[in-house]
């Protein structure tokens, strides 16, 4: 086991020693090139799966309606609309559910009465109410407007914005939570997600991410050349790049400008602190309040650094982070643990250019992807849909249900540890402690594995416990008994008694 961790530290650490903190899997992984399905086993190696998704469709951009798109930047799935937002024409497209056209927006109408367009708006997000909220980049502002162009809120830059040097006010993506609060990221703001209230006054930032330098960050640091240093030399937060909320207005922030030494610093030493992170899931205080159980932190690849920019929200707590460098689609459950990958660049069916955002539509996963001005649909296999029944059974209390999933999956997939997990706590919370160690040790669960032992040495104890305290209440009855007989006997003979070593008359 500790060969084949250094063999990984070995590969990480030499990549990033070859690089100027980017860095290509062709430089060291050939066979994760592909766009196959697989997860990764607790020594960080991928390790090949079932296809849990596979590709449905492609449906062309280029051409809507009357108008040609070829800057498609973002999209918003709702439970009866996709929305997408084409950065060129400044105008956003509603479908349906089944990507037929219906409508844009592009004219709007400020408060004043007065005309506007957006110029070269790179975010946007539909409220459960209808509300439209626009990341209107170039125009420095954020707008919020109903469907019909009518802005009821402009929301600029704030005056004496501390912490910055900020000459022009970028936003890039938008949301808002059920009480109108409207988190913004701007570009070139690194102190976190820009809050505003509903009325549009600034409040402050929120999830601002850590600094981290550690010891080992900073012994590679001695074997880099000055380009190499100079490229990270500086410590500071990293700003985001992206941002989703879900039904219990927690923020989901995707950070891309990670440098590659402390992802794969955080890789190594199985960081699951969530100090150097990709993704974080924010509170209403701004804390980030991610599960993060696996053997490593949801950080997309373990081989190459992914650059994430954007995570997709789908059932069951399930969530899929997009890595654009690679192409790749990771998803992991509500503890952290990653279900399975797949995707890739290219130009076969299923593979993207140049992929920018990710979403659910169901079950299904739709991936919009701006260099070939196209959204590319997903939809489960047999086995994805086992993962997600199961997933959701188990979240709704129906433990049995939920194990007849995992018994199928681990049918489909010998691979997957985290199955046989699943079953061995069914095991053991039926008190079957020794079917549940068979399942922790094909695992290579040992902290489980132990519990359930240690169980099984209790049951024991408690089996033998009473013969045994009987036993020792004889043995204290009859000693007791044998000097109580003993004094009475010559009591009744009217024999001297000796107490404690003196002597008594009776």
């Amino acid at each position: 086991m500790k060969l084949k961790k250094t063999g990984l530290i070995f590969c990480l650490t030499a990549a990033l020693l070859a690089g100027s903190g980017s860095l290509q899997a062709e430089a060291y992984y050939n066979e994760s090139s592909s766009s196959s399905t697989f997860i990764y086993n607790e020594w960080g190696y991928p390790l090949e799966s079932p296809d849990a998704y596979e590709y449905s469709r492609t449906v062309d951009l280029r051409t809507v309606g009357e108008y040609s798109l070829t800057n498609v930047t973002d999209m918003c799935v709702t439970d009866e609309n996709i929305y997408i937002m084409e950065s060129t024409l400044g105008m956003i497209f509603r479908f349906d559910t089944a990507m037929n056209y219906i409508d844009c927006l592009k004219d709007f109408t400020l408060p004043d009465g007065s005309a506007t367009t957006l110029s070269k708006p790179e975010g946007m997000y539909i409220a459960p109410d209808g509300k439209v909220y626009i990341a209107d980049t170039e125009n420095f502002r954020v707008l919020v407007s109903d469907w019909e162009g009518n802005i009821s809120l402009v929301v600029v830059k704030p005056e004496n914005l501390l912490g910055t040097s900020l000459k022009n006010f970028l936003p890039i993506r938008v949301v808002a939570d059920s009480v109108g609060r409207i988190n913004v990221v701007a570009r070139n703001i690194n102190s976190g997600i820009m809050q505003f209230t509903s009325e549009g006054y600034f409040s402050g930032y929120v999830g601002a991410p850590s600094v981290s330098v550690d010891a080992l960050s900073k012994l590679l640091r001695k074997f880099y050349t000055d380009a190499q240093r100079a490229a990270t030399t500086t410590y500071v937060p990293t700003e985001y790049n992206n941002i989703k909320i879900d039904k219990n207005n927690f923020i989901w922030g995707t950070i891309s400008a990670l440098t590659a030494e402390d992802v794969i610093n955080t890789i190594v030493t199985q960081d699951l602190s969530g100090a150097v992170t990709p993704i974080k899931k924010l509170n209403m205080k701004g804390a980030d309040v991610l599960v993060r159980n696996g053997n490593y932190a949801p950080v997309g690849d373990l081989l190459t650094p992914s650059k994430i920019v954007d995570v997709g929200l789908g059932p069951n707590e399930l969530y899929s982070l997009l890595d654009s460098s690679m192409g790749r689609i990771f998803t992991y459950n509500g503890s952290g643990i990653l279900l399975y990958a797949f995707g890739g660049k290219g130009t076969a069916k299923g593979e993207s250019q140049l992929p920018v955002a990710l979403d659910y539509m169901g079950d299904n996963i739709m991936l919009l992807d701006s260099g070939l001005c196209s959204v590319l649909i997903f939809e489960p296999t047999r086995y994805g849909k086992l993962l997600i029944d199961a997933e959701r059974y188990y979240q709704e209390g129906e433990y049995d249900t939920a194990n007849e999933c995992w018994r199928q999956v681990t049918e489909l997939n010998s691979n997957f540890a985290y199955p046989y997990i699943g079953l061995g706590d069914a095991e053991y919370n039926d008190g079957n402690y020794e079917d549940a160690m068979d399942y922790y040790e094909y695992a290579n669960d040992r902290e489980s594995y132990s519990n359930a032992k240690e169980r099984i040495r209790k049951n024991e104890m408690s089996v033998g416990f009473p013969y045994i305290a009987g036993a020792l209440l004889i043995f204290v009855f009859l000693f007791v008994g044998k000097g109580i007989f003993i004094r009475v006997r010559r009591y009744v003979r009217g024999e001297r008694i000796t107490y404690g070593g003196g002597d008594d008359e009776s």
